[in-house]
């Protein structure tokens, strides 16, 4: 006769084997695009790339690669078990694993992020399918991503409108033309005089107010008496620092603050090398974005690079780019002001820590949302780097992590 007790052993056992046998199925049924994870492991399912499968994680490409001792170009198979890192992508502090129901509105409101900041952070677009599992990568708050950063007063420089549907209404000032004004605006004056019913020839009177089309925001514009300011500049790799008059009165570039310039801009090296001069129209758009936001201080990640042999020369090469960020500056604001220069090639980065600038002959801009060390990676609505620009701006994006 079986005792009492060890019958009702025998019940609670076949209960926790049951209930243990029914979670295990639960959760290796649970579905995924990427492959199945098993604690800190993946294994690895048809269709499956390590890019794939990295940006499923939030880890980086060569993070995923070394944890798994795989070369460069060496593919995954199916069935192969991968280690997944536990640092996520570009240092990034949080992440946050997707949940039925998860929204990227929800999202960003629960970590105070933009709807827009999030996406593009993980390689996506706002419209874009969250899958199960997958998990994103949670960039720094827009508030706390740009360090408070209290800019040098600049006279002569103000800002009198105000935003308007369609754009901003300017009031004119002593001192300022239609050309002043549209420069300001990186726009032109047949643009603005189309707008406002007078042609460009005609003579603005002060306190005439102005609609300047298409203006996202109000910004500083000269006045009388404005003269040309000193602007301070920082090598992001060595910090040394100058500050600069860029142009002379009349407008002409500084030979001696072009030769400072050049070399705070120049090859992350102790040796003495050929001094390259930066590109005269590099100057002058570094003016530009220096009366746009007047004060702050310009950062230089890279300028000059030496060429590379068996490598397409780059403008970097050239003296013709700069990689940089302006110090209480989001590099969004600073992308959307220098992608409208004409004659330029812009690129914004928003997993590194600048934006792109560079002289050519036909405009083109770009976002690339690759991390530290990945391949270039362009966003469907921007327009992907000529050729021979796509390795030096790889380059450029190791450098500046």
């Amino acid at each position: 006769m079986t005792h009492p007790l060890r019958r009702q052993n025998r019940s609670d056992l076949r209960k926790w084997i049951f209930l243990s046998i029914l979670t295990a199925c639960m959760l290796f049924s649970f579905p995924t695009r990427a492959g199945k994870r098993k604690a800190s492991e993946y294994i690895v399912k048809p269709g499956d790339s390590v890019a794939r499968v990295a940006d499923f994680h939030g880890v980086g490409q060569d993070d995923l690669r070394r944890a798994n001792g795989l070369k460069p170009d060496e593919p995954i198979r199916p069935g192969q078990t991968l280690v997944i890192p536990d640092a996520l992508r570009g240092g990034a502090a949080k992440g946050h694993v997707v949940k039925a129901g998860d929204t990227f509105a929800a999202i960003a409101k629960k970590h105070g992020v933009s709807i827009q900041a999030l996406a593009t952070a993980n390689k996506l677009t706002p419209t874009s399918q969250l899958d199960i599992g997958r998990t994103l990568i949670i960039p720094e708050p827009e508030d706390d991503a740009v360090p408070a950063h209290r800019p040098k007063k600049v006279r002569n420089l103000v800002k009198t409108g105000e935003k308007v549907p369609g754009g901003v209404r300017h009031t004119v000032q002593p001192g300022q033309s239609l050309w002043v004004i549209a420069r300001a605006y990186n726009t032109t004056g047949q643009r603005i005089a189309k707008a406002n019913g007078f042609t460009p020839t005609d003579s603005l009177r002060v306190d005439q107010e102005i609609l300047i089309p298409g203006a996202k925001a109000v910004v500083p514009v000269r006045t009388k008496g404005f003269a040309i300011q000193s602007v301070r500049f920082v090598s992001v790799w060595n910090d040394k620092s100058a500050t600069l008059k860029l142009l002379s009165r009349r407008g002409r570039v500084n030979p001696r603050s072009r030769r400072v310039l050049s070399k705070l801009a120049g090859p992350k090296t102790k040796k003495k090398r050929r001094l390259q001069l930066l590109h005269p129209r590099l100057i002058h758009m570094l003016q530009r974005v220096a009366e746009r936001f007047p004060g702050h201080t310009i950062e230089i990640v890279s300028g000059y690079r030496p060429h590379k042999r068996g490598t397409r020369r780059s403008k970097h090469s050239q003296g013709r780019a700069v990689d940089f960020r302006v110090r209480g500056v989001s590099n969004r604001e600073l992308y959307d002001f220098i992608k409208d220069f004409p004659n330029t090639g812009t690129g914004y980065y928003p997993n590194s820590v600048f934006v792109h600038l560079d002289v050519r002959r036909k405009t083109t801009h770009w976002t690339d949302v690759s991390g530290k060390g990945e391949k270039p990676h362009y966003l469907k609505d921007g327009q992907p780097a000529p050729e021979e620009d796509v390795e030096a701006a790889a380059d450029a994006l190791s450098e500046g992590e």
